[in-house]
């Protein structure tokens, strides 16, 4: 059996809730320092905290060139830099293709002259990665397909 009496088990239990509770708030600070340009929560080092999460970013911008490689192409150089200041201000919040669509969004409105040259092309870009957004990809797509196919 246990080695606490039935009188300090609440207070057991108690504290490990107050313990997760603690803990949560921390890592949700340390999500937010990595993804969403949150500040560094005490006791992390800030240097190792930007560097990861600057390793986090880039990672996030390679792989939505990856999924939508017609935003690299049409931003040319201005790419990199864009989704990196991009991602500083905008933790991802849907998928890879969400936040390609996102990003487009957010050069046109916040992008400054960056977005001047390519504003009619992003446009364009954005009408036709729309279409047929709300159909989620995989087999159950397939097959919703095919039964309006009958």
């Amino acid at each position: 059996m246990n080695d606490l009496t039935r009188a300090e088990r609440p207070d057991a239990e108690r504290s490990t809730g107050i313990a997760r509770e603690r803990l949560a708030r921390r890592q949700e600070e340390l999500l937010a320092a990595l993804v969403a340009g949150g500040p560094v929560p005490p006791g992390f080092d800030p240097g190792q905290v930007r560097a990861q999460s600057t390793g986090l970013a880039a990672k996030r911008r390679d792989t939505t060139a990856k999924v939508a490689p017609d935003l690299p192409r049409l931003l040319g150089a201005q790419y990199g830099p864009l989704f990196l200041g991009y991602a500083r201000t905008h933790p991802q919040t849907g998928g890879y293709r969400a936040d390609a669509r996102a990003f487009a969004a957010w050069v046109l409105t916040d992008g400054g002259p960056a977005a001047t040259g390519h504003r009619r092309a992003l446009e364009q870009w954005l009408r036709q990665s729309g279409e047929g957004a709300e159909q989620p990809p995989g087999p159950l797509a397939r097959m919703r397909r095919a039964l309006r196919g009958r």
